[in-house]
């Protein structure tokens, strides 16, 4: 611990010689209540104390009214005890120890330590304590100064576990988008081998179906891991999360299972929010699959109610967490009576691959997915754990703003099989270009492929009878794919635009809203799906 800044310099001048009063009463400092020192003490706002280490025990012999209204004690609980009486199970008894040692020392000392009041609750002192000698030297009492810090204490939390979350965040993303591509690779040659291998080699098709289904598997996984990344595609509209909640009981219901009551409370006029209804939908399936799981550590039966409400986060009194932005939010509570979760690791339950199951009975991705979805549509997921049992998970959904209308997709003609136009494939890394190449050439088209935008254009300088430019997004050289997309447009207009990614960001994907975009890992007849969408589209060059 070190020296909150909340500490005062001017308590470092009880160590300086003040007159000893004499004793009369042992819950009393002096005499009468004239001195100019414990009268400043008594009517301050900060909580302080003075203790007397020439009585056993080191009692506490005055406290002011401050002290009195943060624990919850009256002053005549209050004095005559010593301090150890605010400690309890979570009390770290390090910071204890060093708080005995500076006191048998008779050194000042300024810690920060959890104490409990008088209603069982907890909150962070910041604590300094200093020696009060009279004008002999000698010691006569000990005084401390309190302050509630729990507000900031929990700022700087949420702020850790923000930082945290965001480092791992990046970190996931990363890996899963290089994932992705090697998937691509997999998949993307079993299909082509899917294709050439004779319908009567029963071996060999059940080899590349497994191939297939094991890399179906791994992209699977990827999805997970860029939710928690906050770097999936987000469909969203406006919504109404009660209409949410009433369509999608029927899942819900067959989710929680037999045995476990699944109840709701759901606010009369609830304001709507703008989310992806699908990614809403599967928050709610793993939190509840959660909450049923747990009810089934116990004896299979329980509660699971899952309440909405509107609720107004201010910056002065937050209503919400801590790291919660100021705002208004639709809230989405679901609770279970299960056994709950221990405090200690309440923290860690949106970490990915975290997980209290057994070996081989859960990923550790479900609550991960739930915070990247909640992250990158601007709320919140929070957990409160219960010493009483039971655990609750809220969802905090931003309010939508009012006037908003709805994205419409652009209608696109039904695809044709195949076809025989000219390609520009723009792929910097090899084994997928050259596997892209070969798929498109598979299908029928006449490909070129150009490692960067860079070289794309230059191609398209020299020879620009395509009709369709197919480039990945994220791409070094200065240009990625939309800005080589917006280039195109400019100066090609008649050329058809594909992108492809098998990562996401909110910055690069607000600009490629307006071309087609086909995900990573693609399969070959989705990806000739979504060539016949941009090429045989009214107006389209063919």
């Amino acid at each position: 611990m070190t020296l909150t800044p909340e500490t005062p310099d001017a308590e470092k001048s009880t160590r300086s010689a003040v007159s000893s009063p004499p004793i009369s009463d042992s819950k009393q400092p002096h005499s009468g209540q004239s001195d100019i020192f414990f009268a400043a003490v008594k009517t301050t706002r900060m909580p302080m104390i003075v203790t007397d280490p020439r009585q056993s025990d080191n009692p506490i012999v005055f406290c002011n009214e401050a002290f009195s209204f943060m624990t919850g004690y009256s002053e005549d609980e209050i004095l005559g005890t010593n301090c150890r009486f605010l400690q309890g199970p979570e009390t770290d008894r390090d910071v204890v120890a060093q708080i005995r040692a500076a006191i048998d020392r008779r050194d000042e000392i300024a810690v920060e330590l959890l104490n409990y009041r008088k209603n069982g609750s907890t909150f962070w002192n910041a604590l300094f304590v200093s020696p009060v000698y009279d004008d002999a030297g000698e010691l006569v009492y000990f005084f401390s100064s309190q302050l509630d810090i729990s507000r900031r204490r929990e700022a700087e939390d949420a702020l850790h576990e923000a930082q945290k979350m965001e480092a791992v965040g990046k970190l996931t993303g990363g890996i899963a988008h290089d994932f992705n591509n090697l998937l691509q690779v997999i998949i993307g040659y079993s299909d082509i081998l899917e294709a050439r291998v004779d319908q009567g080699d029963r071996s060999g098709r059940r080899a590349v179906e497994a191939i297939a289904a094991a890399a179906a598997r791994g992209a699977t996984l990827t999805q997970q891991l860029l939710a928690f990344a906050r770097k999936q595609e987000l469909r969203d509209r406006l919504l109404n999360f009660n209409q949410l909640i009433e369509d999608f009981r029927p899942i819900l219901n067959r989710t929680a299972g037999d045995g476990v009551v699944l109840r709701q409370r759901l606010e009369e006029n609830l304001w709507n929010c703008r989310i992806d209804p699908v990614q809403a939908e599967m928050a709610l399936l793993n939190i509840v699959t959660n909450a049923r799981e747990a009810i089934a550590r116990t004896d299979h039966r329980g509660e699971i109610t899952i309440t909405t409400r509107n609720m107004i986060q201010s910056a002065d009194q937050p209503e919400g967490p801590a790291n919660l932005d100021a705002g208004e939010y639709v809230v989405v509570r679901v609770a279970d009576d299960g056994p709950g979760i221990d405090a200690q690791i309440a923290d860690k339950v949106f970490d990915p691959f975290f997980t209290t199951k057994e070996m081989g009975k859960g990923a550790g991705l479900g609550l991960a997915m739930v915070y990247g979805f909640m992250r990158q549509s601007g709320g919140l997921a929070a957990v409160e754990p219960s010493e009483a049992g039971g655990t609750a998970l809220s969802l905090y959904f931003p309010r939508a703003a009012a006037g908003t209308s709805e994205r419409r997709s652009v209608p696109v003609q039904p695809a044709r099989s195949g076809g025989a136009e000219r390609v520009l494939m723009v792929e910097d890394q090899d084994d997928v270009g050259d596997l892209g190449k070969s798929m498109l050439e598979d299908l029928g088209y006449d490909v070129v492929l150009t490692r960067s935008a860079r070289e794309a254009l230059d191609h398209l300088s020299r020879d620009s009878d395509f009709q369709l430019l197919f480039t990945d997004i994220l791409m070094p050289g200065g240009m990625n794919g939309v800005a080589l997309a917006q280039a195109v447009r400019r100066d090609y207009p008649r050329l058809g635009v594909l992108l492809t990614t098998g990562y996401a960001d909110e910055a690069i994907d607000e600009g490629a809203r307006s071309y087609e975009l086909i995900r990573k890992p693609y399969r070959r007849a989705e990806l000739n799906e979504r060539i016949r969408a941009v090429l045989d589209r009214p107006g389209a060059r063919t």
